[in-house]
């Protein structure tokens, strides 16, 4: 008798398995705080089969919701998914410096950090810093702000990309476009991606009057996400 019932149990669950009509499907909306929905798209896809067979399973996406039509465990899946990533995002500070390079043999305390790098990379005799800026962005975020020297001024427009890593290792993808106020010349755009921590040399401007180049440098650090 147990094992007649054993079989029929079997057999019943194969043929729902095997089902023309293919598993039953719930839909549910996730709010999300701080993803944008395009943002929780290629977290959410791996749970959502739009290729099965019978009840093929759809999302569909707002600026701060995605709604999904998929069997109930996978949309469990997806809800604790978003749950590790719909998180604050934390802030990427960076800091520029505008060096001028010139022909005085000078040497400036405030860049000495990054002094011996522009000595491998330009040969110029002197270098001092005209003008420092300081902003924070998160991962997609854009700022611009005017960094000027004695007798021009820069718009200087950055772009976090990317954050990646963590703690020692971690490293900030930043795009960066400088370019003079009042005129065509003096500009350069350019994508790089740099250790945490560390002080990049960007790129230069040239030529300025009286010979002088001008050369960008950044720090990013990563500050603590707020609540």
């Amino acid at each position: 008798m147990k094992t007649r019932t054993s079989c029929a149990i079997t057999v019943a669950a194969l043929l729902a398995a095997c089902s023309p009509r293919g598993p039953n499907l719930d839909t549910r909306t996730f709010a999300l705080k701080y993803l944008r929905g395009s943002d929780a798209i290629p977290i959410v896809v791996p749970y959502v089969y739009t290729d099965r067979p019978n009840a093929k399973g759809v999302f569909s996406v707002s600026d701060n919701a995605i709604t999904v039509r998929e069997t109930p465990d996978n949309l469990d899946k997806i809800a604790r998914v978003l749950a590790q990533y719909d998180r604050p995002r934390p802030f990427v500070r960076l800091t520029f410096h505008l060096i001028e390079a010139d022909g005085a043999a000078t040497t400036d305390p405030v860049i000495r950090d990054v002094e011996a790098t522009l000595r491998q990379l330009f040969r110029f005799r002197g270098y001092r810093l005209v003008a420092e800026g300081v902003v924070s962005a998160t991962e997609k975020g854009e700022v611009t702000q005017v960094l000027g020297s004695e007798t021009e001024h820069y718009a200087l427009e950055s772009s976090v990309q990317r954050l990646a890593g963590s703690a020692d290792s971690a490293t900030v993808e930043l795009s960066v476009h400088l370019f003079l106020f009042g005129g065509p010349g003096g500009s350069f755009r350019t994508t790089v991606t740099i250790p945490v921590g560390k002080t990049a040399v960007l790129g230069n401007v040239q030529p300025l009057p009286r010979g002088r180049t001008l050369i960008l440098t950044v720090r990013p650090e990563v500050l603590p996400a707020s609540p």
